[in-house]
């Protein structure tokens, strides 16, 4: 019988897209399986970036789907790995947003909110990791279909990212695009 890191090992190396749909589904509850053991559960966070590499759209959506649930997860129960989201779930959300694929991207900045919304985003995260990539996907040599979407998160992450941050990171890039006359779909978010 197969460890549960064996099982997500050997599923997740398959051929047939939907046994890796089913790992990125499955991965909360391996998480579960190994949760006493450090070692497993980093080793789980581990797969699960390599997971994020996957070339088929729907299992990149689906591991996206999950990460908010796997990032509390690690909160409520892993305090010993406090770097855990930091380093291993937020650079795939981050990196998503610029995803090719529409369902990625649109999974991506759901998960995103709801991270912010749950307040599992550091302050500092916010800061480094998540607002330069939106600045950069709302620069004027962006596909106007990702520049709106940027721009469309960046209003609603405003409330919850307080007044600070708003102001220093997401207003100015905001009022930017609001007075070019070329940005009709972003004046109209």
């Amino acid at each position: 019988m197969l460890t549960p890191l064996g099982r997500l090992d050997k599923y997740a190396a398959s051929e047939n897209v939907f046994n890796r749909q089913m790992v990125a589904r499955s991965l909360l509850d391996t998480l579960r399986e190994v949760c006493d053991d450090e070692r497993d559960c980093i080793a789980v966070l581990e797969r699960i970036s390599r997971l994020a590499d996957d070339s088929e759209p729907t299992v990149r959506a689906e591991l996206m789907e999950q990460v908010p649930h796997i990032a509390l997860f690690c909160q409520e129960n892993r305090p010993s790995i406090p770097y855990a989201f930091s380093k291993y779930l937020l650079p795939i959300v981050v990196r998503y947003l610029a995803d090719q694929n529409n369902q990625v991207r649109k999974t991506s900045q759901a998960a995103l909110l709801a991270l912010l919304e749950q307040e599992l985003i550091e302050r500092f995260d916010v800061e480094t990791k998540v607002c330069p990539v939106l600045i950069d996907l709302t620069a004027p040599d962006s596909n106007d279909d990702v520049k709106t979407e940027a721009v469309a998160i960046m209003c609603k992450m405003a409330p919850m990212v307080g007044k600070d941050i708003t102001e220093r990171l997401i207003l100015p890039r905001f009022c930017e695009m609001c007075c070019d006359c070329r940005m009709f779909h972003v004046r109209k978010v």
